[in-house]
């Protein structure tokens, strides 16, 4: 849906966007955290089996959401799967263990695991959103993100965000002091807001030629 220009150049503030949000990460975790976007896409819901791969792998995946709002409005959400959200958490906490085996069918999630979760997708999401806003001028409300653990077959994924019309997919990859761990940031738009945000880039694209 977007053309190479475009792409490239959203890719580029939006990297701009997720190095706020990791310097603020770092701080948290009490360790330098990279986080890079090298792949972006915009997919219409519909016609999800256009989508260059799948938008998470299927089984246990940890989702945090959140709802902003205003003239701005949609869905945000980090999607890891289960054992990758696990390494996530236990890197912050400086519990990560290079000789446990991370295996999907063994990870246990405690209070503690998800209340670190919401402060990282708190921190992720609401630094995106808020840049979202600023680059095209306009105020967005937040809510508080959501955090669960659920189970997501390989059927079930084109269902998942089925409410959703258009998705601005970031796959991301945290790079922390010991290990790597790659994710995805969806923002779920409508077409106005999705318009809204193409405008945008378009206008910057134009003062580029000028």
């Amino acid at each position: 849906m977007l053309n190479e220009d475009q792409n490239d150049l959203l890719k580029e503030h939006i990297n701009v966007f997720i190095g706020k949000s990791a310097n603020m990460l770092s701080e948290m975790a009490n360790q330098r955290v990279l986080l890079k976007v090298p792949e972006i896409e915009v997919i219409d819901v519909r016609n999800m089996t256009k989508s260059n791969r799948p938008l998470f792998q299927h089984g246990h995946i940890v989702s945090s959401s959140m709802k902003f709002g205003d003239d701005f409005s949609g869905k945000a959400m980090l999607i890891f799967p289960a054992e990758k959200a696990k390494i996530l958490v236990d890197s912050c906490m400086g519990e990560y263990d290079t000789s446990y085996s991370y295996n999907p069918e063994d990870i246990h999630l405690i209070d503690t695991d998800f209340d670190v979760l919401k402060e990282i997708s708190n921190v992720i999401l609401n630094s995106i959103i808020g840049e979202f806003s600023n680059l095209i001028g306009t105020k967005v409300d937040f809510s508080i993100p959501d955090v669960e653990l659920i189970f997501v077959s390989e059927n079930e994924q084109k269902m998942y965000l089925k409410s959703s019309v258009y998705m601005l997919i970031m796959y991301t990859s945290f790079f922390l002091e010991e290990t790597q761990v790659e994710g995805a940031v969806v923002v779920a738009l409508g077409l106005e807001s999705l318009n809204m945000l193409i405008r945008k880039i378009d206008e910057i694209l134009g003062e580029y030629d000028e």
